[in-house]
């Protein structure tokens, strides 16, 4: 797949993240969307079919086609090209993307979490990793603040994401007691969830501030890989402050406050 074609699937499937690159400089681009394609093809395996046997075996070729590119050999796939390029040229862990892939099977079912270890284990994996890969690849060493930042987008982008993750059935934050289903069904928060939203939301504020105090570890190279994360603390701070109103709720701010935000961001580096 060419680089402007992994831009495309980004552009379709992950706006956000496009918005970010595009921000960034030319040279970095290649890298990350090649990344962001990988993970968003990853993503979409657990819902591209009912059948669960057919979604494990998605996640199963993608699981076998990263061991294979680091055994030197390469499918023709259209997205699997550029990132093994990649991987070869800039030395990425394997860990982290088999990590990823490995998360991705708790989409596939609907059981909950086993309890926040398993919860925080995900967010790390799934976003986490994902940010540390591109900095990575944009030549930073693997920093905390990278992962902790990270962590704070992965929870920024579930909580918009709710919604539709609990129309379709699923119930991927976990809670003290079981959760009335038929509140949540109607856009209703119930308590217990109510309680572990506002609880998971400051804690992932408190990273993201962790993580910019610490802004200078960062190369300005390495710096567009941070954009993705522009918009993190809106819906944070939105789901801590009003956790009641998180299903019927926008999480974010206008088009235009969102283009302005990632504007000054890019320009400034303060990501």
């Amino acid at each position: 797949m060419s680089i402007d074609a992994c831009a495309e699937l980004v552009k379709s499937g992950d706006p956000d993240r496009y918005l970010s690159v595009m921000a960034a400089p030319v040279g970095a681009r290649d890298r990350l969307f090649v990344l962001y394609a990988f993970n968003l093809e990853v993503a979409r395996a657990p819902w591209a079919s009912k059948e669960e046997m057919i979604a494990e075996m998605r996640l199963q070729w993608w699981l076998d086609t990263i061991n294979e590119i680091y055994k030197g050999n390469v499918r023709h796939h259209e997205v699997v090209a550029p990132l093994a390029e990649m991987i070869a040229k800039y030395n990425l862990p394997q860990a982290l993307f088999i990590e990823i892939i490995e998360a991705r099977r708790f989409d596939i079912y609907r059981e909950s979490h086993s309890g926040m270890s398993a919860f925080d284990a995900y967010i790390n994996a799934t976003s986490g990793n994902l940010m540390r890969l591109a900095v990575m690849s944009l030549g930073a060493k693997d920093l905390d603040c990278v992962a902790n930042f990270g962590y704070g987008v992965g929870i920024a982008n579930l909580w918009r994401a709710l919604p539709a993750l609990y129309a379709a059935g699923r119930h991927p934050v976990p809670v003290t007691c079981a959760l009335d289903r038929n509140a949540v069904a109607g856009g209703r928060v119930p308590e217990n969830l109510s309680d572990a939203l506002r609880e998971i939301s400051t804690s992932a504020l408190s990273k993201v501030q962790a993580a910019r105090k610490l802004r200078a570890q960062i190369p300005k190279p390495a710096v567009p890989a941070m954009l993705s994360g522009w918009q993190v603390s809106v819906p944070l701070t939105m789901v801590k402050v009003q956790p009641q109103n998180t299903l019927v709720q926008p999480l974010e701010t206008s088009e235009f406050q969102k283009r302005l935000a990632l504007l000054w961001r890019s320009s400034t580096s303060l990501w």
